[in-house]
């Protein structure tokens, strides 16, 4: 196989059914493909990094990420029975943090509407925002991949898709938020907290899917669950921006 270069990614052979990639040819071309659309390159992204983005789209940002953990991250609770004994406890372990909060920390929900309360909103007002559709698609998909036992994609879809592509825009933001609007540390820590925590549930996301794909069918299985939660991702950032921006935002779709 060629080199990838600039995030080009070939799957000619894998549609044909001639598969000529190694292992690791895969899942680098899998990451490549999945960075060629980074959440860095977002308009809400670079609205917070330079200060131009409405206080009011952060807030609905904020109420949206809240759903992302109440409803996004709780789904996985689904897979917990399914997943093999060491990724159990992790996940468990995670989701925990997540939820409940730990001695160091508060929930990451309380914490989304803690910095969405920061732009100017009470955390009520934050709390009775409709959840988007874009949001929607987030526990719905892990939903239906855990109905049909297929923990490994629901995985995917979250670690992979979702939260490998949150550390660096995480980074920015937090900069941005700070420099920008005002925000304290303890203001703009739903952010700050995700730039070590995403990376480590990526990690766990990567590791589980090339120990666990063990078919080609499979690969592209978590394969195609990882771009629909990328997609997912910047797709509800979209829709905040068009509804507080009140400006036209890119969408993404699947071409297969």
């Amino acid at each position: 196989m060629r080199a990838l270069r600039d995030g080009e990614v070939c799957w000619e052979y894998w549609r044909r059914g001639e598969n000529v990639m190694t292992e690791d040819d895969f899942w680098e071309a899998l990451r490549a493909e999945i960075d060629e659309h980074p959440l860095t390159h977002h308009p809400v992204y670079h609205g917070i990094v330079d200060g131009s983005l409405k206080k009011e789209t952060i807030g609905e940002l904020c109420a949206q990420l809240r759903y992302t953990v109440t409803d996004g991250i709780s789904s996985l609770a689904l897979i917990i029975p399914q997943a093999p004994r060491p990724i159990k406890k992790e996940l468990a372990g995670n989701l925990f943090g997540e939820l409940h909060g730990t001695r160091k920390a508060p929930s990451h929900w309380e914490l989304a509407l803690r910095t969405g309360a920061a732009a100017g909103f009470t955390e009520d007002e934050l709390d009775n925002r409709p959840m988007l559709a874009e949001t929607k698609i987030y526990p719905d998909t892990v939903a239906a991949y855990a109905m049909r036992g297929q923990w490994t994609e629901a995985l995917s879809f979250v670690a992979i898709g979702i939260e490998d592509l949150f550390t660096a825009f995480c980074d920015g933001v937090t900069k941005g938020l700070k420099e920008h609007y005002g925000f304290s540390d303890e203001q703009a820590f739903y952010f700050s907290v995700h730039i070590a925590a995403d990376e480590e549930h990526a990690a766990t996301g990567w590791n589980a899917a090339r120990d666990y794909a063990t078919t080609d069918e499979k690969k592209q299985s978590i394969r195609r669950a990882s771009l629909e939660g990328r997609n997912m991702w910047w797709n509800m950032y979209s829709a905040v921006y068009e509804k507080g921006e009140n400006k036209d935002c890119p969408r993404l779709q699947l071409a297969y």
